[in-house]
């Protein structure tokens, strides 16, 4: 038989006999002192079987007990063998799986690990031991037949409620944000140029900008203009040549005058 099929109460029979065994042996280890009781049943035991054996003897000339007891152990080695095997094959699994966990070959399993164990650790400081294991053993055998009966209803019930948490997380974040705005307003306002560096692009800001032509960018990049001039704005210069023959200085003189006259 199964685990599954075990805690599903395929067989009511064998099912509860395991949870009265549980729950007998929790009753039993909150009402009685299991150190004192097992030392009291063996000095009760050896006892009873001493004196019987010595009357025995003294009366009826042969032990009852050597007579009638038992003759051989039980074959524990052999009972525990098979079982122990088992375990040794599935060990090195197991420490594998240890390793990993510890030296966080997996850092989000190692944070689940650590979350479920602070929890336990929060829950058996704050309560008692024996509630914890009475609650575990209820829960075990009942839960699963619970889930298995109402299936439906219960994963219905936790998409809704998955659905609602999501829509209000969403309307707090809305809200948290409207709150902050005029906050981070007055923070970009103390920082001033610094800001726009601080806050983050958008990708479609991003995208836009990337998106513009070349051309387009190039040409909205305008040169300095120094002024333009044409050849027909420059005056014109006159040309008056000077003749061969005036080597004087009256005739170099008279040549200059003519040619300011002519450019007036």
């Amino acid at each position: 038989m199964s685990s599954c099929d075990l805690l599903l109460w395929k067989n009511p029979l064998e099912t509860g006999k395991v949870f009265g065994g549980l729950v007998v042996a929790l009753l039993i280890l909150k009402k009685v002192n299991l150190v004192t009781f097992f030392l009291r049943v063996l000095y009760t035991t050896l006892f009873a079987s001493s004196t019987i054996e010595f009357v025995s003897k003294v009366v009826l000339g042969q032990g009852l007990v050597t007579k009638y007891g038992v003759k051989e152990c039980p074959n524990l080695p052999g009972m525990l063998r098979p079982k122990m095997e088992e375990f040794l094959k599935q060990l090195p699994y197991y420490q594998s799986q240890m390793r990993q966990l510890l030296f966080a070959a997996s850092p989000q399993h190692s944070f689940k690990a650590a979350g479920v164990l602070y929890i336990l650790h929060k829950l058996i400081s704050t309560v008692r031991l024996w509630p914890l294991l009475m609650i575990g053993v209820v829960s075990t055998f009942s839960l699963p037949l619970v889930y298995k009966t109402y299936q439906r209803e219960i994963d219905s019930a936790v998409e809704h409620g998955v659905k609602t948490a999501k829509t209000k997380s969403a309307e707090f974040q809305q809200i948290a944000s409207e709150k902050a705005s005029p906050y981070v307003k007055q923070v970009e306002e103390k920082l001033g140029p610094i800001s726009q560096y601080l806050s983050p692009k958008s990708p479609s800001s991003s995208n836009a900008a990337s998106a513009v032509p070349l051309s387009t960018a190039s040409s909205r990049v305008s040169e300095p203009s120094y002024g333009s001039a044409s050849g027909s704005s420059f005056p014109k210069v006159p040309s008056a040549e000077l003749s061969p023959g005036a080597t004087k200085e009256e005739d170099v003189v008279a040549g200059l005058k003519a040619n300011e006259a002519i450019a007036l």
